[in-house]
This record gives structure tokens, C-alpha cells and sequence, in this order.
């Protein structure tokens, strides 16, 4: 299916994809639990994901938006790893798992 055939669509991804990062931002700047900041950086990569399917849409190359989104994936996995890592020692130090308390580690 080409960009032409559904020309509503395209404000629509774009609305959807900035406002998945968006809520993905807030939620990871006003949040102090580390789980909950970890969920928003979550949201935000999958906004981006959405992104990379829509420009590989519009201009019509859509394998090459594969190709990105598929890499996106596989950074964003990583990344979600190495948090999750860091949230187990946290948790480790402060069960509460509140990120101001987190200046008072030695190490």
C-alpha cells in the first residue's frame, strides 16, 4: 500500500508518534522511582520506533524502514537490559528504588 492511497493517515502516525515520545519524556523527567522512569524510556523508544516505520512510509522505501526499525529493536533491548541491571542494584540500596536518594552511594 502506497502514501497516496490513505493521505489521513500521515498526520495521524506522526500525531501518535510524537505523542508516545512525549508522554515517554514526561514520564521519564517527573518521575522518581527508577522502574517507572525505565517504563517512560520505554514509551519514548517504541514513539521512535512508530517514527522510523513512518518515514520508511512516506518515502516509500519501506524495507529501509524495516531494516532501521529492526536495528532500533535491537539497541532498544540492550539498553532495556543494562537498566534493568542497574534498577536490581539500586533496589539492592534503597528498596524504596527513589532516584534522589541515589547521591549518598559511595563507591
Amino acid at each position: 500500500m502506497n502514501a497516496e492511497a490513505m493521505p489521513w493517515l500521515d498526520p495521524l502516525n506522526t500525531g501518535a508518534s510524537l505523542l508516545l515520545f512525549g508522554i515517554g519524556l514526561f514520564c521519564l523527567l517527573t518521575r522518581q522511582n527508577v522502574i517507572k522512569q525505565v517504563i517512560g524510556l520505554k514509551i519514548m523508544l517504541q514513539g521512535v520506533t512508530l517514527g522510523l516505520v513512518h518515514a520508511g512510509r512516506l518515502q516509500g522505501n519501506t524495507r529501509a524502514g524495516e531494516a532501521m526499525v529492526v536495528s532500533a529493536l535491537v539497541v532498544e533491548t540492550v539498553v532495556i537490559a543494562v537498566a534493568l541491571a542497574l534498577i536490581v542494584n539500586v533496589f539492592r540500596h534503597y528498596p524504596s528504588g527513589d532516584i534522589d536518594q541515589l547521591d549518598k552511594l559511595r563507591g
